[in-house]
């Protein structure tokens, strides 16, 4: 099967999401801080609700900033990442051609040609959008769904999950 695309930044977004999101075990630490952000703010609410000029309020001022750029850094890294990445990538910003076989895969671009057997994969996810192969735990592929037409979605896929085993 061969398929022509080119990625854009928000194709790097879902992948770097996708990739944060296979590991239960953050996905868990995930909400688990999440939970202890909203209870901190809740906590602080009831503080300022009850005494507005409380001096625990005041203490707890520090919390909160380290709280909110918390916020700041988790919903917005990975914007800035899939930006960079795009952005630092020249192959990003041409036209990819894509041959899916039983060897494996063929990526050809204007800088690069290269052959990848199936088993340099450790990994592979899939996100409503993008698939994301890896190479390496941390270092991942992203191909986009929209390339595919409906079979060539079901077959691609079917490869997938037949030459590259799922963790």
């Amino acid at each position: 099967m061969e398929v022509n695309y080119q990625l854009a930044a928000d194709d790097y977004l879902r992948a770097i999401k996708a990739s944060r999101n296979r590991n239960a075990f953050f996905r868990w630490l995930y909400r688990l801080c999440l939970g202890i952000v909203i209870l901190a703010f809740g906590i602080g609410a009831a503080l300022f609700t009850i005494d507005p000029h409380s001096r625990a309020l005041r203490n707890l001022a520090p919390l909160y900033v380290v709280l909110i750029l918390w916020i700041v850094w988790f919903y917005g890294a990975p914007y800035l990442s899939a930006r960079s990445q795009f952005r630092g990538s020249p192959s990003a910003n041409t036209p990819i051609t894509l041959i899916a076989a039983d060897e494996g895969l063929h990526f050809r671009s204007r800088q690069t040609d290269s052959k990848v057997a199936w088993s340099a994969y450790v990994n592979w996810t899939e996100e409503k959008t993008i698939f994301a192969l890896f190479p390496h735990p941390k270092i991942f592929i992203v191909i986009p769904k929209r390339v595919f037409s409906a079979e060539q979605l079901v077959e691609f896929r079917e490869l997938l999950r037949q030459k590259v085993k799922q963790k």
